[in-house]
């Protein structure tokens, strides 16, 4: 029963947490699944493990599995919705490369710079799609009924009747790498910028006033290589990746 949790990836070994009838721990609400992802990648990096792998979900995770065969369970972090969040962790943790896995409507939403990918908080831009259709060499015939098609799913069969599968998959991909890298690397910027904002000391009334020292300020975490993999609905089929050779 232990092994069906996911208690292994957060830390919690040789027992079991037992709540309600079947023993299986699953976070729904957004606090306790932003707190297990946090918990997942501080794992990892405590265990020295590379690289991190985020999943959109279960199906996107057998997926990974399948692309990276010989990772521990420990690498695989079932991120949700919460890509911001897991990436801010792993900088923190000095991460040295991160691999997202995941379908084309979270993928869209990412290439259009929404880190919180949750349904109701964002919509998937068939506009994009349809920009990214004419980079992939499509057509503007093609790349009009791509922005006009319902669903990012809709869009993938259009892509597939074309033949462009492979070939927009693999520009979604590379979009997506570019906003996770850009992400990471304001992170870096940030941390480097507050580490070096010094408060002035209060000193006490009637005492001289000598200068504070001044602690050296803290390498800025170098981002991660980011890596973008596009999984087709079932989880088990490898559409594209960029880069497009992933190991």
């Amino acid at each position: 029963m232990a092994r069906k949790t996911t208690n292994g990836r957060l830390g919690i070994i040789g027992g079991i947490s037992i709540l309600g009838t079947t023993g299986i721990v699953r976070p729904f609400s957004t606090a306790s699944w932003r707190a297990s992802v946090e918990q997942a990648v501080a794992v990892l990096a405590a265990q020295g493990e590379q690289p991190l792998v985020l999943c959109t979900g279960g199906r996107t995770e057998k997926g990974a599995m399948a692309l990276l065969p010989g990772l521990p369970q420990v690498c695989f972090v079932e991120v949700g919705d919460f890509t911001g969040a897991a990436l801010r962790r792993a900088m923190e943790y000095g991460v040295p490369r991160v691999v997202f896995v995941g379908m084309a409507g979270k993928l869209t939403k990412l290439a259009a710079g929404v880190l919180m990918t949750h349904y109701t908080r964002s919509k998937v831009s068939t506009g994009l799609l349809g920009q990214i259709t004419r980079a992939a060499g499509g057509d503007d015939e093609l790349a009009a009924r791509v922005t006009e098609a319902n669903t990012a799913r809709h869009a993938v069969e259009l892509w597939t009747e074309a033949g462009l599968l492979g070939p927009a998959g693999t520009e979604l991909c590379r979009r997506v790498g570019d906003v996770l890298a850009r992400f990471c690397a304001e992170l870096t910027a940030a941390a480097g910028t507050s580490a070096r904002v010094n408060p002035p000391a209060v000193q006490p009334a009637g005492t001289p006033s000598v200068p504070p020292a001044v602690p050296p300020a803290p390498p800025a975490r170098t981002p991660p290589v980011i890596e973008v993999v596009m999984v087709g609905f079932s989880g088990r089929d490898i559409i594209a990746a960029f880069p497009e050779r992933v190991a």
